[in-house]
């Protein structure tokens, strides 16, 4: 077996985390926050090393080979949660708040920082986090991420982790979703840490649909958690390949919560993030303004 250090060092080398296994896009705020100790807990498998009491009850999404799938449940479910956000003109949004996450600071602190999101459609996302010494800042667009740390350094993400996106809710909100490439499997009920929620599984080409050495489009999936009484999105799910090709993926859930109304539609303003069920951060959310003109280039470096 390979040893872990072996896997991501550069994440050792930033983290200092001197033993443990980390995962670039399930930890990619951490990284981007700069932490210096992540306190993570016994091995769950051989391949993830990480575990957590968080999310239970949720799986791990899985690709599948069926074509042009959508299921009426699915669909319902899909436009339900469209209609009880009262979905209008969206395009683009600029939320600012606070991060703070589970693992401690150089200087043993893990006190919430300033931070502001910004998101264009479903693919560009951007999240900026005040440190002291600067600013440190992830940004995806599509196949494209990477992290720059308030000292300059940048590392880029895996594509098929930054294709996955930051957040799952900004696709639902665009008015062409889903087009005909788009599967929409209804999995029926899921019991999520003792709560009912309807599971739907999202299966959509990479942008520009390129495809693999099999001449196969190259997919991103994503299940989505909604609360089947008020339709809205609890949760979203990923599986997370990290740094370099291996054969872990890990279990990367966001938590969507506190719903405000913002020119009339329903936004979240708090965000969880547990990587295999343990929390890593929180991103409460206290001003957002949508549609504020942002472009391509405030997604790049």
């Amino acid at each position: 077996m390979r040893t872990r250090s072996a896997v991501f060092p550069f994440l050792f080398s930033i983290l200092g985390c001197v033993g443990h296994r980390i995962s670039a896009q399930g930890l990619v705020l951490v990284l981007a926050l700069q932490l210096a100790v992540v306190p993570l807990r016994a091995q769950q498998n051989p391949f993830t090393q990480i575990t957590g009491n968080a999310d239970q009850g949720i799986v791990l999404p899985q690709k599948t080979s069926l074509l042009s799938r959508q299921d009426a449940g699915a669909l319902a479910e899909i436009r339900a949660y469209r209609s009880a956000v009262s979905l209008g003109s969206w395009i683009d949004m600029q939320g600012t708040g606070e991060l703070t996450s589970t693992a401690t600071d150089a200087n043993g602190g893990s006190g919430p920082e300033n931070a502001t999101v910004w998101i264009l459609n479903h693919h560009g996302y951007r999240l900026d986090i005040q440190k002291p010494k600067g600013t440190s800042s992830l940004r995806m667009d599509g196949a494209y991420g990477a992290v720059q740390h308030s000292n300059g350094e940048m590392k880029m993400m895996d594509a098929r982790d930054a294709v996955a996106g930051l957040l799952a809710f900004p696709a639902l909100m665009e008015a062409s979703f889903p087009t005909n490439t788009v599967m929409l499997i209804d999995q029926g009920m899921a019991t999520v840490d003792g709560t009912v929620l309807h599971r739907i599984t999202v299966e959509k080409p990479w942008p520009g649909d390129p495809v693999d050495a099999k001449g196969d489009p190259l997919t991103t999936v994503t299940d989505l958690y909604f609360n089947p009484q008020t339709h809205l999105l609890v949760k979203s799910a990923n599986a997370i390949y990290g740094a370099n090709p291996s054969p872990e993926q890990l279990l990367q859930v966001i938590t969507y919560g506190d719903y405000q109304v913002v020119n009339g539609m329903q936004v979240p303003f708090q965000y969880r993030e547990t990587l295999n069920g343990q929390i890593l951060w929180t991103l409460q959310l206290h001003q957002i303004h949508l549609n504020q003109g942002l472009t391509d280039s405030n997604f790049h470096f």
